[in-house]
C-alpha cells in the first residue's frame, strides 16, 4: 500500500497541491484528479466570498427595513424601539462579518497562503 508523502518547500509562500502529489508518487486513482481546478482552498474561498457578500446585503437589508419602520413608525415607542433594534442588530452584524473576514484574512497571511481576493 503506497502512502501520500508531501515534502514543504521555502518558496515564500505555502503550496500544498495534493492532487499533483499523489500523480508524481503514482498513487492509484491519481490519474483521475484534476491539478488545475484549484482544489479545496479555491471551493473554500468562493465559499466564504459567496457567504461574506449574502451576509452583507442581508444587513444591509435589515438596516433599511428598520429605517423604514422607524420612519413609518408615526411616534409609537414601541415600534421605534423596535426599528431602532433592528438596525443595531443589523449593524452588529455587518461588524461581525467584517471581523470574520479580517481573522481570516490574519490566518490566511500567517499560513502564507492567497484565501480570498476582495476584488
Amino acid at each position: 500500500m503506497n502512502k501520500l508523502t508531501l515534502t514543504a518547500q521555502a518558496n515564500g509562500g505555502t503550496v500544498l497541491n495534493i492532487a499533483e502529489e499523489a500523480q508524481k508518487q503514482g498513487l492509484l486513482g491519481a490519474e483521475n484528479a484534476n491539478t488545475q481546478d484549484g482544489g479545496f482552498g479555491l471551493w473554500l474561498s468562493n465559499l466564504l466570498k459567496v457567504a461574506m457578500t449574502l451576509g452583507a446585503v442581508v444587513c444591509l437589508a435589515f438596516i433599511i427595513l428598520g429605517a423604514i419602520q422607524w420612519i413609518t413608525s408615526s411616534g409609537d415607542k414601541n415600534k421605534v424601539e423596535m426599528a431602532r433594534d433592528r438596525i443595531t442588530n443589523a449593524v452588529i452584524g455587518l461588524i461581525v462579518l467584517a471581523a470574520t473576514m479580517a481573522l481570516f484574512n490574519l490566518v490566511a497571511n500567517f499560513l502564507g497562503i492567497d484565501a480570498i481576493k476582495i476584488i
